[in-house]
């Protein structure tokens, strides 16, 4: 008899520490705790994000558009060198080198057309992400009062080691996401549309 109570006080001295152990703020993932500073992953929240992916995905069809536009112009450029390869013979050699001139100014031309094209549209990406990082400051400052939070970090742009239960993305990426079902026109105000 006095060994079933040793071990039913044993067997609730253990349920006890372990209620304790994972009940205790220190094991748990709860976000209950008050931080002056969080942190947010925002390459995550960008990647991750609908309004992100619809960010991306415009920035894609863009690219893709901008490639078949050149790609065009390429074949263009190569019937032309086609057609001038065979008047080789029947020019003169002066005659040629002003037609050959000419051409390969031409081809340099649309080369550099196109990486301004190029530039100018992942300019317009770098915009869009700063548009959008704006727009994530209407989340995150409501999460910030929440944790009586007074900075935020970017573990993406430096070496952070932290509690993960300072970490917002998750939070942020939800909220964005539901901001954006509310009012889908936020991805017509960041890429202009």
């Amino acid at each position: 008899m006095i060994t079933f109570y040793k071990n039913t006080l044993r067997l609730i001295l253990n349920l006890l520490l372990l209620v304790f152990i994972f009940c205790s703020p220190i094991f748990s993932q709860q976000k209950n705790i008050k931080t002056a500073v969080l942190v947010i992953n925002s390459i995550n929240v960008f990647e991750r994000s609908q309004l992100g992916n619809d960010i991306l995905v415009s920035f894609q069809e863009a690219a893709l558009a901008l490639k078949e536009e050149a790609d065009l112009n390429v074949k263009k450029f190569e019937d032309e060198e086609l057609e001038l390869t065979k008047k080789r013979e029947i020019l003169t050699k002066k005659q040629f080198n002003k037609v050959a001139d000419d051409f390969d100014k031409r081809v340099q031309k649309a080369r550099n057309l196109y990486d301004l094209k190029d530039s100018q549209l992942r300019s317009k990406l770098e915009s869009w992400k700063k548009k959008f990082i704006e727009l994530s400051g209407r989340v995150i400052q409501p999460i910030m009062a929440n944790y009586n939070s007074f900075i935020v970090l970017d573990s993406s742009q430096i070496d952070l080691f932290f509690d993960n239960r300072i970490d917002i993305t998750e939070l942020v990426i939800l909220e964005l996401d539901t901001l954006y079902k509310s009012d889908p026109k936020y991805l017509e105000i960041i890429i202009g549309k």
